[in-house]
């Protein structure tokens, strides 16, 4: 049985992850930057959590960068502006990181309870029920 509370351990530690990853998109949705640059003057560029097994069915979680990252918006009054009145906004939909954020949480809660259940099942099993 400890494969099952180690299957959920690492589901609630994805569910962290997942929602960490959205939680940062949505804080950082509005540092928008200057095209085709690195450092203080670039874009934040939006990533995502993508969630896989291991090989003993374990999950596990990859964060990369979305593609696109970012998409180009005309502001030329903006102080990072490009020569062409462009900058460029992180790509992040904020109702769509919103349900990421929900859905991440329900996972957990349903790890959690799988914790529950097996408190339960030794409580039973051991006869020491209170």
């Amino acid at each position: 049985m400890n494969a099952i509370m180690g299957t959920a351990l690492a589901g609630m530690e994805v569910a962290v992850k997942k929602f960490e990853v959205s939680a940062r998109n949505v804080v950082n949705q509005g540092t928008v930057g200057t095209p085709d640059t690195e450092g203080a003057r670039a874009a934040y560029k939006a990533v995502e959590a993508i969630q896989t097994s291991d090989a003993d069915g374990s999950p596990s979680v990859t964060v990369r960068e979305r593609n696109p990252s970012t998409f180009r918006a005309y502001a030329p009054s903006n102080p990072l502006a490009s020569d062409d009145g462009l900058v460029e906004i992180p790509n992040v939909d904020l109702a769509s990181e919103i349900a990421n954020q929900q859905m991440a949480m329900q996972s957990y809660k349903a790890n959690i309870k799988v914790f529950e259940i097996w408190n339960d099942m030794q409580k039973t099993a051991l006869d020491i029920k209170t």
